[in-house]
C-alpha cells in the first residue's frame, strides 16, 4: 500500500504532523480531508492492489466522516457504493464522528512501551 500512498499529500493534521493512514497487521484506514480526496484515495488503493492481483472487499470497506453532516458524494469501489457509517473499531476502541483520540493514543503509548521493553530483554547489564 505504500504506494497508493505514495504521491497522496492528505490535509489531515496531528500536532502539525500530516497523517495519511493508519495500519495495523491487515487492516489499513485512509485519512482524507475531503470527500474528493477520500474518493481519489480509494481510488488509489484500488488500483495499486489490482496491480498486485489482490481485491478489496467493498462490503467490508466502510467510510466515516468526523462531523455530523453525511457524505454528500458516492464513493464507489468496484461499482458497489461503500457504506458511510458512523463509528467504528481500531485497536480495540470505538473510532466515533467525535474521534476517541485519547483512547487510540493511550493504546499506542502502551505498545510502544511493551515494544521496547521486548528489545530490552535480550539485553545484558554489565557492572564494573
Amino acid at each position: 500500500m505504500t504506494e497508493a500512498l505514495l504521491d497522496h499529500q492528505g490535509t489531515v493534521s496531528i500536532g502539525g504532523r500530516t497523517i495519511t493512514n493508519l495500519r495495523l497487521a491487515d487492516d489499513i484506514d485512509g485519512l482524507a480531508g475531503t470527500e474528493e480526496e477520500l474518493g481519489k484515495l480509494v481510488k488509489r488503493f484500488d488500483d495499486t492492489s489490482s496491480k498486485f492481483g489482490m481485491e478489496i472487499n467493498a462490503e467490508k470497506t466502510k467510510l466515516m466522516t468526523n462531523t455530523s453532516q453525511p457524505l454528500t458524494n458516492k464513493i464507489t469501489l468496484n461499482g458497489q457504493e461503500l457504506e458511510a457509517v458512523s463509528q467504528f473499531k481500531y485497536l480495540g476502541a470505538i473510532m466515533n464522528e467525535k474521534g476517541s483520540h485519547t483512547e487510540v493514543i493511550s493504546r499506542a503509548a502502551h505498545t510502544a512501551k511493551a515494544m521496547a521493553n521486548s528489545s530490552q530483554c535480550g539485553k545484558t547489564r554489565r557492572s564494573v
